[in-house]
């Protein structure tokens, strides 16, 4: 395990009334919502207390209440990557919602973001036409840099499907670029949307390898 990863195996856990509460080695903190997790909403202290950790001690599980997974019912990379996302988009807000205001690490983590949400939720057109081709480039720079060879190519592979309407004159804006794509390209997006879903790699791991976690706030003085 990297050291990146190292400092993130967990200290110690607790619960408020919403959240699982996550102390790290390194000092930082992070949550994950009790709705992910029923069981755990539902369960008395002695159950919640019943947690033990994952091998690598990235993960948490409670074998009594819920079926062990490999990198927990709690996982901590996942955590700490979406925290990373949430600072990033923070500064993009304090600055006005203008990207090109942030730094180009920022700018990359922002796009990323955008791509997982829009992708997951509505597929590559949904994200293409929320944020334009520029947040596309940007989000396949930032796969490349951190390694994460599949989910590029099917990034990439979704972009180049719709480079031969670059010069089409029927094309206002980039919702019409769907229409004026024929069936078989239609179909090759659908599989290419299909095969994201399921998630070939794990982003959130490759970006903290690439990226680091957020970094932690000096301590008042």
């Amino acid at each position: 395990m990297t050291n990146v990863l190292a400092s993130l195996r967990v200290a110690a856990v607790d619960f408020d009334d919403d959240f699982v509460l996550l102390s790290l080695s390194d000092g930082r903190r992070t949550r994950q919502p009790l709705r992910w997790a029923p069981a755990l909403h539902g369960a008395d202290p002695a159950g919640r207390a019943g947690w033990a950790l994952t091998a690598d001690g990235l993960g948490v599980n409670w074998p009594a209440l819920l079926p062990v997974q490999a990198q927990g019912v709690v996982d901590v990379p996942n955590q700490v990557w979406d925290d990373r996302y949430e600072a990033a988009l923070a500064r993009l807000k304090s600055a006005g919602w203008q990207l090109d205001a942030l730094s180009d690490e920022d700018q990359q983590l922002v796009a990323l973001w955008r791509m997982e949400a829009d992708i997951n939720n509505g597929g590559f057109m949904q994200f293409l036409c929320n944020w334009g081709d520029p947040t596309c480039q940007l989000a396949l720079r930032a796969l490349q840099a951190m390694g994460a060879v599949k989910t590029r190519a099917l990034l990439a592979g979704m972009r180049g499907l719709l480079d031969r309407l670059e010069d089409d004159p029927a094309i206002k804006q980039l919702t019409d670029l769907y229409g004026a794509m024929d069936d078989a390209e239609r179909q090759a997006m659908d599989a290419l949307d299909s095969a994201y879903f399921e998630r070939p790699e794990d982003l959130a791991r490759l970006g903290l390898l690439h990226f680091g976690p957020e970094p932690l706030a000096a301590p008042v003085r």
